[in-house]
């Protein structure tokens, strides 16, 4: 596996905002309830809640203050993805902590269609089951621009078939592992598939035996992954702080999904090391700032109460997946 530092300026969201003025997407990495972080990522991207999408990766508990968190998200939060605001999926720590904030009603897969590439948004990754099973369904239905999907539990708990999509740490990403179940490069490239997920915090992956694929790129003032060769970005900033290879740095970031259509537009359809080194910075980040009190500053009950439009991922008498 080759490893490489990356390092751009970030400051350039005025720039972007100029070719785009009809607003932006992002996705924003695990929060674990540090609100006044989440505030700051906001003010640095300029947020405009009246024509941009921001898409989570999930995780809102274990660690800040997931009710302040929750009260500032209900501010911008939409249940119509095709409305700007924030959009929700679950992660490992809303499904273990459901008694607290029970944000049952979310979906665990969100799938944005862009011109170029399909952004597959998921907590901690993907598996080939789930992933055929939903680029059948968008081409039964093509008109859409955001398709939602929740899994039923049976499917996602820690043993079971699609338990990679909420739970599965670095060993079971890699392609050198025994436990490999993602989608298969060439079915990735062949969907213009492009996966965005946190849950393992980035530093899992410096100086370890287990990474994605052969081609990894690395930002290290941002501190995300991208690989190369399974269309994959990990944009756990580590803002929960499980340091690892003596890594101190804690931090919330997030991707310009119009920057990565540009780079796809540029080389062929398609992500490349090469495209990002010379395209310009979509990649914005800022460090932990602790939050621990509550602000009543929103109704979470609008988000405790949330029913997007979504379809259900279940198992058939067979073990298979299928959709409800």
């Amino acid at each position: 596996m080759s490893m490489s530092g990356f390092e751009i300026e970030d400051d350039n969201i005025g720039l972007i905002r100029d070719d785009y003025p009809e607003g932006l997407h992002f996705v924003v990495g695990d929060v674990h309830g540090e609100a006044k972080t989440l505030q700051n990522l906001m003010k640095k991207i300029a947020f405009d809640p009246e024509k941009d999408h921001v898409f989570f990766v999930g995780d809102y508990n274990a660690g800040g203050s997931p009710r302040a968190l929750l009260d500032y998200i209900s501010l911008y939060y939409q249940a119509d993805f095709e409305k700007p605001g924030f959009h929700l999926i679950r992660g490992n720590h809303e499904w273990e902590l459901n008694p607290f904030y029970p944000l049952a009603n979310l979906p665990d897969i969100l799938v944005f269609r862009g011109e170029w590439l399909n952004y597959y948004i998921v907590h901690a990754g993907m598996v080939d089951p789930a992933f055929r099973l939903i680029n059948e369904d968008m081409g039964k239905n093509p008109g859409k621009q955001i398709y939602a999907y929740r899994l039923d539990p049976r499917c996602a708990k820690p043993d079971a078939l699609l338990r990679q999509i909420i739970w599965s740490r670095r060993g079971l990403y890699s392609q050198k592992s025994k436990w490999h179940n993602w989608p298969d490069t060439n079915e990735l490239f062949k969907a213009r598939a492009c996966i965005i997920h946190g849950h393992t915090p980035y530093c899992f992956f410096m100086n370890s035996f287990f990474g994605y694929g052969d081609y990894n790129l690395f930002w290290k003032k941002q501190r995300i992954w991208f690989s190369e060769e399974l269309c994959s970005f990990d944009i756990d900033s580590n803002i929960k702080g499980r340091m690892e290879n003596g890594e101190t740095y804690r931090g919330l970031s997030c991707l310009c999904l119009e920057g990565l259509e540009e780079i796809s537009a540029a080389n062929n359809g398609y992500l490349t090391i090469s495209g990002i080194r010379n395209a310009q910075n979509f990649v914005f980040s800022v460090p932990l700032e602790p939050h621990w009190y509550y602000e009543d500053i929103g109704d979470i009950q609008k988000v405790l109460d949330a029913a997007p439009e979504m379809k259900t991922i279940a198992l058939d008498d067979a073990g298979l997946p299928v959709l409800l």
